[in-house]
């Protein structure tokens, strides 16, 4: 079955009209099953058909989501739920109470792809609606299994709740059009509250010729810079501590637009502040060679993540030629050399696939060779799979037990590494959003190059910086105890961190109402004796040198962290004022140094002022007094320039 999209041809629309393009092709055949009801069942049938009434009105049935795959099927997945959840559909993670399963897929492995396939499979059998998603029916319509089902493409993610009400009605519909990019401000139901993953882009450049994703997202599509920064500033607002920078090849961004990734990052480091840190996505070689410098100042950039993967893939220039991975081996090493040496503790992480066809043993000797001179802090070791419809797929494969062999030989290399132990004793400074070990029992933290920091279980953290003393090392983590800390980043962010604390969990309708109290209450601060001691809480985040200590922190509970509109509610012991005060007139101060030098865009600057913050300072003696300063200085400037006239 076509989308009726597939059937318009891409260059005689532009993507406003691609974007109005909403009529669907449906095929009437049913998916669901009829069941017979038992003479003997209690229910009445004017309720049983009250209930099946209940059940078919869109919006009312419970969807189980599952993901595969990357980050960017991960944020695919986060926008197909908000975008559902705004026309109040409700979630579950019991996939047995479900009424429809959105099963988003993964094809650059055979296991992954496999068990989606089960999935499928198993909800067919169960009687539950089924919508698939994401690269495996993009990149294969026609797939066997995939007969009767509904398909979401991955540029059609915007439009999920057609496909979804259409299949709870028993239709089947398909919508796998590639002529648009979604756009980045749909609604979103974060994983995790605190990390937002932008798609800078869809598909890339290359051609390897094991990998179906090109298949799947196509070639390179990237989004603009303003809709990107735009997106940034937006999630900021709402919480989010951490930005994922995520595409299939984030060295590619922008080639097709005229611009590239460190541009795109510079504007983007012009609108995050303090506290909040970005992590650039994956990258291969052949596209950061020219920026190398460009990149390495940003990964050392104190609001940017010192962390980069980089897939090697082999350490042999007769199989990267095979793969047309369009580099060489010693391409490979001039990216990691110039980043290695130029950024401090960068964490380099690569892949690697082993048993390609015509890899001899000579080619995974030069691969062992290159993993051992990097000794690479993650590395993702992954056995050749023959991708369906790619080149690699017919050519001669390397015997199962070979492939076998030398994964688990360069699995035992890798784990005889141990890049953290020189870590011990010493202080580092984490980054904490809402991650939680798998026990529960432990705070996930991550340093400046992205190392996991297990801490003991504390949520007053999320949200902060902090200072932890290395206590001991792991394979893949170090345990920490924390020494000092700072408040959360945001506003935005301490009202996701207090409603995790006092309800567990953070249900996305509940998100505008979290926000709304926190501009009533501020974000928890640190307190010594009670009282803020005006050691600069007007800043919502505290740099190293004004991180607090553990003991000193209140929790947000103390009167120190509370906003009043009279001097009595400020509950400092010294009588300091409260940061909302102290901020209008910090603003108030602001607008006097800087006022227009026309008499009416004063007058129209200081009218717009006094109209939004009268009441704030109104009781604040300080900003009453620069308020009446500045009306002052503008009369004296107004009746200048009316007597010039």
């Amino acid at each position: 079955m076509d989308d009726i999209e597939d059937i318009i041809n891409e260059e005689d629309l532009d993507r406003t009209t691609i974007s109005s393009v909403r009529t669907l092709m449906v095929a009437t055949k049913p998916i669901f099953q009829q069941t017979s009801m038992d003479s003997t069942a209690s229910s009445s049938s004017s309720d049983m058909d009250t209930k099946e009434e209940e059940t078919s009105v869109p919006g009312t049935q419970l969807i189980w989501i599952k993901t595969y795959g990357c980050s960017h099927n991960v944020s695919d997945s986060e926008y197909m739920q908000g975008v559902l959840a705004s026309y109040g559909y409700r979630f579950t993670q019991d996939p047995d109470a479900a009424q429809l399963w959105l099963l988003n897929s993964c094809t650059v492995k055979d296991p992954s792809q496999a068990a989606f396939m089960h999935l499928v499979v198993k909800g067919r059998k169960q009687n539950k609606a089924v919508v698939v998603a994401g690269c495996v029916p993009q990149a294969d319509r026609h797939l066997k299994g995939l007969e009767d089902v509904s398909i979401v493409g991955i540029q059609q993610v915007d439009r999920v709740v057609e496909v979804v009400e259409e299949t709870l009605k028993g239709h089947t519909v398909r919508l796998l059009s590639k002529n648009r990019l979604p756009e980045l401000d749909l609604p979103k139901i974060r994983k995790n509250p605190m990390v937002e993953i932008i798609p800078l882009s869809t598909g890339c450049l290359g051609a390897c010729t094991y990998c179906k994703t090109r298949h799947a997202r196509g070639k390179l599509g990237s989004y603009t810079i303003e809709a990107i920064v735009s997106r940034a500033q937006a999630v900021i607002n709402e919480g989010v501590t951490e930005i994922w920078l995520s595409s299939e090849d984030t060295g590619a961004y922008g080639i097709d637009i005229g611009t590239d990734l460190p541009t795109l990052l510079h504007k983007l480091l012009e609108v995050v502040p303090d506290g909040i840190m970005l992590r650039v996505g994956m990258t291969n070689p052949p596209y950061i060679l020219d920026h190398l410098d460009a990149i390495a100042e940003v990964l050392k950039h104190d609001r940017v993540y010192s962390f980069l993967h980089v897939p090697v893939q082999s350490g042999s220039d007769d199989v990267l030629l095979a793969m047309n991975r369009e580099y060489t081996r010693d391409d490979f090493r001039r990216v990691a050399d110039k980043l290695l040496a130029k950024v401090p503790d960068l964490t380099l992480a690569t892949d690697i696939i082993c048993g390609f066809p015509t890899e001899t043993e000579e080619d995974f000797d030069e691969t062992m060779e290159l993993v051992e001179n990097y000794r690479f802090h993650i590395m993702n070791i992954s056995q050749f799979y023959p991708r369906p419809g790619t080149p690699a797929a017919k050519m001669k494969r390397v015997p199962t037990q070979v492939v076998k062999n030398r994964s688990r030989k360069l699995t035992k290399l890798f784990e005889t590494f141990e890049p953290y132990t020189h870590l011990v004793n010493t202080t580092q400074k984490v980054w904490v959003n809402t991650e939680v070990s798998d026990d529960k029992k432990h705070t996930v933290a991550h340093t400046k190059n992205y190392t996991k920091v297990l801490l003991p279980r504390d949520d007053s953290l999320i949200g902060c910086t902090a200072k932890v003393r290395v206590l001991t090392a792991a394979r893949f983590h170090i345990t920490g105890e924390v020494i000092l800390r700072s408040q959360p980043a945001t506003i935005a962010a301490a009202a996701i961190r207090e409603q995790m604390r006092t309800e567990g969990n953070l249900l996305a309708v509940d998100r505008s109402n979290a926000l709304s109290k926190a501009k009533v209450t501020t974000a928890s601060s640190c307190r010594s004796d009670d009282s803020c001691g005006g050691h600069g809480h007007d800043r919502l985040h505290d740099d190293d040198d004004h991180l607090r200590g553990e003991e000193e922190c209140c929790g947000g509970s103390g009167s120190c962290c509370s906003i009043g509109d009279n001097d009595k509610d400020s509950g400092g012991k010294d009588g300091s004022k409260s940061l909302e005060k102290r901020t209008g007139a910090k603003e108030f101060v602001r607008k006097k140094k800087h006022v227009d030098s026309s008499a009416a865009g004063m007058v129209s600057t200081i009218t717009t002022a006094s109209t939004t913050k009268w009441n704030r300072v109104w009781d604040d003696k300080v900003a009453l007094a620069a308020l009446t300063t500045l009306m002052v200085s503008v009369s004296i400037i107004g009746a200048r320039v009316f007597t010039r006239k």
